[in-house]
């Protein structure tokens, strides 16, 4: 199987999941955090949220800032439209673990097409979700060091931040 049949059949797995429960919605707990970084960035107008989910953190954040939210992620139909515009801000949480290994680089300068400025906040961990084909919702399970190494190739203003979860990291892209 090649890098895309294997990131479509994952895709089809989290619109399974997405479809049968109120899965998606981890990254809201994060908005304290979040929100303190943003307050080191110029103003602030637009905000994706790449790979949202169910998560409603990228309308509160706009809501704040009085910012135009946008959303993407591919498992969730009304979602799914790779978006085309650059934005102030992309907010990347609980995402590059589901991305297979081999597809993080695309996905990696996909961001970075879309915005210098990214919160991502990346479980390091197994996940607790199983997919339906049996395999577990975290495909790539690296530690902190790994995922700030990777980053960094296309962030070099990458900067660790407080996450929330022990087994979690968040990175920002912004300068510090």
């Amino acid at each position: 199987m090649d890098n895309s049949e294997r990131q479509a059949e994952l895709i089809e797995q989290y619109r399974q999941i997405h479809a049968s429960k109120t899965y998606g919605r981890s990254s809201e707990i994060l908005i304290g955090v979040v929100q303190r970084h943003i307050y080191d960035l110029p103003p602030v107008r637009t905000i994706l949220d790449f790979g949202c989910g169910r998560s409603r953190l990228v309308d509160w954040l706009a809501k704040i800032h009085d910012a135009r939210a946008f959303r993407y992620d591919p498992a969730i139909p009304e979602f799914s439209q790779m978006p085309t515009k650059s934005a102030d801000l992309v907010l990347c949480t609980d995402v590059m673990e589901h991305i297979p290994e081999e597809n993080l680089p695309q996905i990696i300068e996909t961001i970075r097409a879309l915005s210098p400025n990214v919160y991502f906040n990346i479980s390091c961990r197994p996940a607790n979700e199983i997919l339906p084909n049996g395999e577990n919702a975290h495909c790539t399970v690296r530690p902190a060091r790994w995922w700030a190494r990777t980053l960094r190739q296309s962030f070099p203003e990458l900067r660790r931040t407080r996450s929330l979860g022990k087994d979690d990291v968040s990175l920002i892209t912004w300068g510090g």
